[in-house]
């Protein structure tokens, strides 16, 4: 019991404190790690602010991690720095989907096709600065009592960010039909 009289506690709080700090330091560190990211493992293959359709998801080519294999896939990453980007894509029937994600994995728009009609998506993603882009269109009444026409066409604000537009896949009489909905989908510089 010698020994416990002469063990400087103040040591072992030093070091339960230290090892508690690294700790901290280092799971914050892994969780701002973007090397690893579907951002940054999409840009070293894909062309920027061009809709590319992916290969068919299979145990030998898999883009990206936890992708359905019944599915098929487009992707778009996109960049504003010297262009807005005009997105355009049908989704024509339950299962279709179109997203658009930040570098970090923040959802920045997400829409999915309903069952009643087909969803037209058009909308335009703009650089996230400080630009004047004009007074936003609303609905108003002409003098006579008819409603004027209002540009559905929505924008978004994002420097970069990959846009994926995801096709469910009904098998083999269906799938020329998707493929030609999802190469219509397109992701392209272009004007608000």
């Amino acid at each position: 019991m010698r020994w416990l009289q002469r063990f400087d506690f103040r040591l072992l709080a030093i070091f339960l404190l230290v090892t508690g700090i690294v700790h901290l330091i280092a799971t914050f560190m892994a969780v701002n790690d973007a090397r690893g990211s579907a951002y940054s493992r999409l840009a070293r293959s894909l062309p920027k602010n061009q809709m590319t359709i992916a290969a068919a998801v299979t145990p030998q080519h898999q883009p990206l991690p936890f992708l359905a294999p019944d599915e098929h896939y487009a992707f778009c990453l996109f960049d504003t720095a010297d262009t807005t980007i005009r997105v355009r894509a049908l989704l024509p029937d339950l299962g279709w989907t179109i997203g658009i994600y930040a570098p970090d994995g923040h959802n920045l728009y997400f829409a999915a096709a309903s069952a009643d009609r087909e969803t037209t998506v058009d909308l335009s993603i703009v650089p996230a600065d400080d630009r004047f882009l004009g007074l936003p269109q609303t609905s108003s009444t002409k003098a006579g009592g008819t409603p004027q026409a209002v540009d559905t066409q929505q924008s978004i604000a994002a420097e970069k960010g990959l846009v994926v537009v995801r096709a469910p896949d009904k098998g083999d009489p269906y799938r020329a039909d998707e493929q030609a909905v999802l190469s219509k989908a397109s992701c392209a510089p272009g004007g608000a």
